[in-house]
């Protein structure tokens, strides 16, 4: 049985973070991990450390970055319902949640970006369409958000859109990375 794992908080992300003097956003920081995430399986060495990290090694905040991947990792891979976009909570302003969102959708696109192979390798429509929809995501203008029930509305739904783009691109990229290692099994014996 799977116990439910959660996220560090986006407060003590921002703090392990701001320990290590990284200049990395905690939203783009999950964002890149988890784009790491899904075009590697996570078949990686601690390479991912280096690119957070920032001037200061503190270990207990490494230790946070650690526990942020392996929960990002585990929802990832388990294709967890539970897994969840690391971005300020509910009662930070609707401008600094959707700046957030942008800056998370920034950090997945680069993490992608260290394996692009597997971006082309799996260039089905759908995939296609959810790595426009990212792109877009990440431009949002949100200096001009107001705190209406509309546009609260709007960025819950954007945010759902974006979780489950992420999984079902985890799941294409895992399937073709898969096939990918039975074609070369094969073509061995």
């Amino acid at each position: 049985m799977n116990q439910t794992v959660t996220l560090p908080s986006y407060a003590d992300t921002t703090e392990a973070l701001q320990n290590m003097e990284s200049d990395i956003p905690s939203a783009e920081a999950h964002g890149l991990l988890c784009g790491i995430i899904c075009t590697t399986r996570g078949k990686i060495d601690m390479g991912w450390e280096k690119l957070l990290s920032g001037a200061q090694k503190n270990q207990q905040s490494v230790e946070l970055l650690r526990q942020l991947y392996g929960v990002s990792f585990q929802q990832l891979t388990d294709f967890s319902l539970d897994f969840a976009l690391l971005l300020p909570n509910d009662e930070a302003d609707i401008n600094e949640r959707a700046e957030a969102l942008g800056i998370w959708c920034q950090g997945f696109l680069t993490g992608l970006q260290q394996n692009p192979q597997i971006i082309e390798d799996s260039a089905s429509p759908e995939v296609t369409e959810a790595l426009n929809d990212i792109t877009e995501i990440a431009q949002i203008n949100y200096g001009d958000i107001t705190d209406t029930d509309e546009d609260e509305k709007a960025y819950l739904e954007l945010v759902e859109y974006v979780r489950l783009a992420v999984l079902m691109l985890y799941q294409e990229f895992n399937a073709n990375m898969q096939s990918d290692e039975a074609s070369e099994s094969n073509a061995l014996h």
